[in-house]
């Protein structure tokens, strides 16, 4: 079960909101609306009939009515609790001596003759325990108790003890806000540790919230970046403010159903098929990118192999990594004979590398034959293929000895006009680094759907999908290669609650 936050899309990212009964840090800076998002978090629940208690640790209650001035929320309702803690110096029962003591932020003591309890988390404790059973609690923010601990390890188990009130006590799914990672200095002369660091692992989630320059303009950035247990979005969201509070955007970040392909080609991949929306859109353009050091031929492969299946021919233009022998050898054992894929034509190979043996069907050498243009062999692909669809899987690098950029470029215009048919799909595929940034460009600009592929400096391979018209655009997966068929997985992204807004 969950509660929601009161922002459709961070619930959404949540896969439904926040886990019940738990506890949640919102971590940030000052002015990023951590604030703002507890008290969403709380409407959220008054709207659905619950208890909510606001705590605050660095306001009044007329601040917290004015900060929350221009919002639209209830802060008058009748299931709503407001109240407030902080360090003060002050007068003890057992102590001769001012030391820092528990009050309100409004000047009362918390207890009577003008005495105060001291600031210790067994007294904090004390204090909101009678404001249970509730059904949601904001502490806003963490930061202002940190005093409450003279150390790490004693902060932390203050915390804690906060926690286990607000789930064990009160049944209450709670949010803590916290300044992030930083030192919070000292309160009253009495030096603090970092709220967000001590408390972090003693909550079930962290969203952290944030200010970034974009070209000369601030803009706010909202990120889950844990939530035990939950399939929860790993993508940045940007932050803007309504009546109703924090207004989480995209929506979605593909285009609206009227724009996406009606048919998808499964690559086959557990993983990839949903990173990218059902498949490589047919009829349409795929680029795949890689950085040289992750192979993306278990993906070219799996392809040739659905493509089989699916009763489509296949064009290929070969990269120079995969040789004759080693192409022949993975397609014989993945696909079925090679030499009967040929004579069949199910299966075209564009040999720009004239590496290629001359004397088999439909193996065509532009180098070498002064007849076997792309064009040509593109016309005759069409005309063997008959009506069956073609997946062209295109290496760049191998075209680059025998077509300059402007060739390619033409020639990529010349298939779309010509040689294209409803069902034909491309897939075009290379290292950015050893075809340019201008070409590169070309390629990725005129594609569909574009994957990047690369290994990392802990040797880990991801894979990112970085345009479509459908999918996770924007989510960077890991790739772990098997034993068994298809050879390799991508980790899954999320699946949100309502299986939309992608």
């Amino acid at each position: 079960m969950t509660d929601a936050t009161g922002s459709t899309v961070l619930d959404r990212a949540l896969n439904g909101g926040l886990p019940e009964g738990r506890t949640v840090l919102v971590t940030g800076g000052p002015g990023t609306g951590k604030s703002t998002l507890g008290m969403q978090f709380l409407q959220a629940g008054l709207e659905a009939g619950e208890r909510c208690l606001f705590v605050s640790t660095e306001q009044t209650d007329e601040e917290v009515r004015a900060s929350f001035e221009s919002f639209a929320f209830d802060l008058d309702h009748p299931d709503l609790t407001l109240t407030s803690l902080h360090a003060r110096s002050g007068e003890t029962l057992e102590d001769d001596e001012e030391v820092l003591t528990l009050q309100t932020l409004d000047g009362g003591p918390t207890l009577d003759d003008n005495y105060a309890a001291p600031f210790e988390p067994q007294y904090i404790v004390e204090e909101l325990s009678s404001y249970g059973p509730v059904d949601r609690v904001v502490l806003d923010s963490v930061s202002g108790l940190s005093a409450m601990g003279e150390d790490y390890d004693t902060y932390r188990r203050a915390v804690f003890d906060l926690v286990r009130l607000f789930n064990d006590e009160f049944g209450a799914t709670a949010m803590l806000t916290a300044e992030q990672s930083e030192a919070t200095g000292s309160v009253e002369g009495t030096q603090s540790v970092a709220a967000s660091d001590a408390i972090q692992f003693n909550t079930h989630g962290v969203i952290r919230l944030w200010r970034e320059n974009v070209e000369g303009d601030y803009h706010r950035f909202v990120e889950v970046m844990k939530m035990r247990g939950v399939d929860h979005d790993t993508r940045v969201f940007e932050l803007g403010f309504d009546d109703a509070g924090l207004r989480t955007y995209p929506r979605m970040r593909t285009h609206p159903g009227e724009f996406r392909p009606d048919e998808y080609f499964e690559t086959g991949i557990e993983g990839l098929d949903a990173l990218m929306g059902g498949g490589v859109a047919l009829g349409g353009s795929l680029l795949l990118q890689h950085d040289g050091q992750a192979s993306p031929h278990s993906v070219l492969t799996n392809l040739i192999a659905r493509a089989i299946e699916a009763d489509m021919s296949i064009l290929i233009v070969p990269p120079v990594e995969l040789p004759p022998k080693r192409l022949r050898s993975i397609i014989d054992e993945r696909v079925g004979y090679m030499d009967d894929l040929l004579n069949d034509d199910r299966l075209f190979l564009l040999d720009y590398t004239n590496i290629w043996e001359n004397t088999r069907r439909n193996v065509f050498k532009p180098v070498a034959h002064d007849d076997e243009t792309t064009e040509s062999v593109f016309r005759t692909v069409q005309d063997r293929s008959a009506d069956r669809p073609v997946l062209s899987l295109v290496n760049i690098e191998a075209q680059l000895p025998v077509l300059d950029e402007d060739e390619l470029r033409r020639v990529r215009f010349w298939e779309e006009e010509n040689f294209y048919r409803p069902g034909d799909t491309s897939v075009y595929f290379f290292n950015p680094k050893t075809v340019g940034e201008e070409l590169s460009m070309f390629y990725k600009n005129g594609a569909w759907q574009v994957l990047r592929t690369w290994i990392d400096a802990t040797g880990l391979q991801y894979v990112k999908l970085e345009k479509s018209p459908s999918g996770y655009m924007g989510s960077t997966r890991l790739v772990e290669y098997t034993d068994d068929e298809p050879y390799m997985t991508v980790q899954s992204p999320p699946r949100p609650a309502d299986g939309g807004g992608r």
